[in-house]
């Protein structure tokens, strides 16, 4: 302030912030950086009410343009569950619309969008928030954009306050403080569910109260809740209908050798528009699915030997066993090389963060429908293109298998007979029908099996070695 105020009128930090549209700990700020006007009495401070009108005044001036328009923007607090984490604005009119006011708690911020330090990165954030809406891919969208007067995806999740079923983190409006996680989750409240009929009409739910917002991915996919309160994702398919069986392979696959807790179970139910896959909800309503793109850097200067190792030593550095870590990823790599996944990136593995005691562990296993060469062409199904690169640990599926560090897990008997049963699984696909197609497929997870277990003839001995 230019000048000094008189304290004739004076008012508490509360009623300040509820003035100015903002949080107390915001006011605070300001009153330490000499933007207000006030004095502590008895321990208490009142603020000059003069100076926030004229801190409102002056933050409305023309002058230098601000980078944000009050016509488009709104103040909100972003929250993780019950806690408070920041308090934000978000301009619906900015390519990175979330813009950070003020850290509240640090620790149960989105990882990867705040500095070593706590300060915020504005780029970080957007990309976290970018990530939360669904992908311009998904079909039917742009309409569905246009009827709700939306100009890109990530505007739709302020419909329904950026709520999700895959972490606790929400906007909640500045001037409803008064609402409660406990009030608004969609872990344990009721939510729009879309249409069943037809994939555009998966999207029927979006822009209003529903999970759906925030749903990556570009397949159609909608979220379900059953009579008992389990939450289950149903994700479609567009010009094939192998993957949503592909899923229920995978499934098949991770019972014969993996713990129940090691992977989350599909099926494939029908639809109007064709068959879809589903599973239930794999996180409570006090966790977070934590991408591995977010933590795979957190390790700083971590020494390591590869990719592989270096995740793994920085998931130990963040508190996670790193044995459990390597006995997770040893189990993904090796299904995904039976299955020939080609779609394995580090946004769909990673772990579960709890968002009370911020405890980490892994994930389990899940979206594998990208597999068993469902894109692969007439031609290439022909003349036996069965070669996959085998991400992000890869690229082809020999150096996958050379990162495994633990097979005390692996009994390679328990997958006699699994080509049979995969087969019988794609029978009722379509797509996977298709002639010599299906011939094609078990022909290749039987190359694909042999590889594996001579693989683990060749890496038992070493990894014995290693310990």
């Amino acid at each position: 302030m230019k000048e000094i105020l008189n304290m004739k009128h004076e008012i508490t930090e509360k009623k300040a912030a509820a003035m100015l549209g903002v949080t107390r700990s915001r006011v605070s700020q300001l009153v330490k950086d000499k933007l207000l006007d006030a004095i502590t009495i008895n321990g208490k401070v009142r603020i000059s009410e003069e100076s926030i009108l004229l801190y409102g005044e002056e933050s409305k001036r023309p002058g230098r343009p601000s980078r944000t328009s009050y016509a488009t923007a709104s103040r909100h607090v972003l929250m993780n569950g019950a806690h408070e984490v920041a308090s934000v604005v978000y301009d619906s009119a900015l390519d990175e619309p979330l813009a950070v006011e003020e850290v509240i708690d640090a620790s149960r911020a989105p990882i990867g969008v705040l500095t070593a330090g706590g300060s915020p990165k504005r780029r970080e954030l957007n990309d976290w928030w970018l990530h939360r809406a669904i992908p311009a891919s998904r079909p039917g969208l742009e309409s569905k954009l246009a009827s709700l007067g939306v100009d890109t995806p990530s505007n739709l999740a302020i419909r329904s306050l950026g709520l999700s079923l895959s972490d606790c983190y929400w906007l909640r409006p500045q001037a409803t403080p008064e609402l409660a996680w406990d009030d608004i989750s969609f872990f344990g409240n009721p939510f729009v569910e879309s249409s069943p009929d037809g994939w555009d009409s998966w999207l029927s739910g979006v822009g209003l109260s529903s999970p759906d917002n925030t749903s990556e991915g570009e397949l159609p996919k909608k979220w379900v809740a059953a009579q008992d309160g389990t939450r289950y994702l149903l994700k479609g398919c567009r010009t094939d209908d192998q993957r949503p069986f592909n899923e229920a392979v995978a499934t098949a696959l991770f019972r014969r050798i993996l713990l129940p807790e090691d992977y989350v179970a599909y099926d494939v139910v029908p639809t109007a528009d064709g068959p879809a896959s589903r599973c239930a909800n794999f996180l409570s309503g006090t966790e977070e699915f934590v991408p591995a793109v977010y933590l795979k850097d957190r390790g700083g200067r971590i020494r390591a030997t590869s990719n592989y190792d270096r995740f793994c030593r920085t998931m130990g550095a963040l508190g996670v066993d790193e044995g459990a870590v390597r006995t997770m990823l040893s189990k993904m790599i090796l299904c995904d090389v039976v299955l020939a996944n080609s779609d394995r990136h580090w946004r769909n593995f990673g772990a579960i963060r709890d968002i009370e005691t911020l405890g980490l562990r892994m994930a389990p296993i899940f979206d594998t429908g990208n597999c068993l060469w469902f894109s692969r062409s007439e031609r290439e199904v022909q003349t036996g293109e069965w070669a996959f690169r085998a991400v992000p640990f890869g690229p082809d599926p020999a150096a996958a298998l050379a990162c495994i560090d633990d097979l005390s897990w692996f009994d390679p008997s328990a997958m006699d007979g699994f080509v049979d049963e995969a087969c019988d699984i794609l029978s009722q696909s379509r797509h996977a029908t298709a002639p010599g197609r299906l011939d094609f497929i078990r022909e290749g997870l039987t190359r694909n099996i042999a590889l594996v277990q001579d693989a683990a003839k060749l890496l038992t001995p070493r990894i014995a070695r290693g310990r």
